[in-house]
């Protein structure tokens, strides 16, 4: 990805597991997300600013090369594939049972997923922290996630 499209940027992230369950096939499937910690920067009409919160981002258009070839190591179901409807692939999260694609906005604008409702929820998800540069077009960002603090690090 050419740093041009970028709208988000950081000298670190975070990769998440979960687990959730698959519409399709009615099996728990592990599920991927990408964290930002604070400090990293958002691009907004064209000027850089620095955000002082966690945040997840979701409907990944692109990442920086490092980064999706680190993806495609540690989360083999986290893709980037042509979703229903849409015109542009994005990074998706696929069942590890039967190949389905998980829809982004459940597993991150309702409860569950990478948004816990309560104290247990946020203790199941953990974050593999990435000391190296990221990038990315994103078109959805969870800014200061409750219960970030509960999940567990490695």
């Amino acid at each position: 990805m050419h740093s041009g499209n970028a709208n988000l940027r950081c000298s670190s992230y975070y990769i998440a597991h979960a687990l959730a369950l698959c519409e399709s096939c009615n099996h728990p499937s592990r599920v991927f997300a990408l964290a930002l910690p604070p400090g990293h920067e958002s691009r907004v009409d064209g000027v850089w600013q620095r955000i002082e919160a966690n945040a997840f981002i979701f409907h990944v258009a692109e990442l920086a090369s490092p980064v999706s070839r680190l993806l495609h190591q540690a989360a083999p179901f986290f893709s980037r594939k042509w979703g229903e409807g849409q015109r542009n692939p994005y990074w998706a999260n696929h069942c590890e049972h039967c190949g389905s694609m998980f829809n982004d906005e459940a597993l991150h604008c309702e409860p569950g997923g990478f948004m816990p409702t309560q104290p247990a929820e946020a203790e199941a998800i953990l974050l593999c922290h990435v000391a190296e540069e990221f990038s990315a077009d994103a078109a959805g960002y969870a800014l200061d996630p409750e219960y970030f603090s509960l999940m567990r690090r490695r």
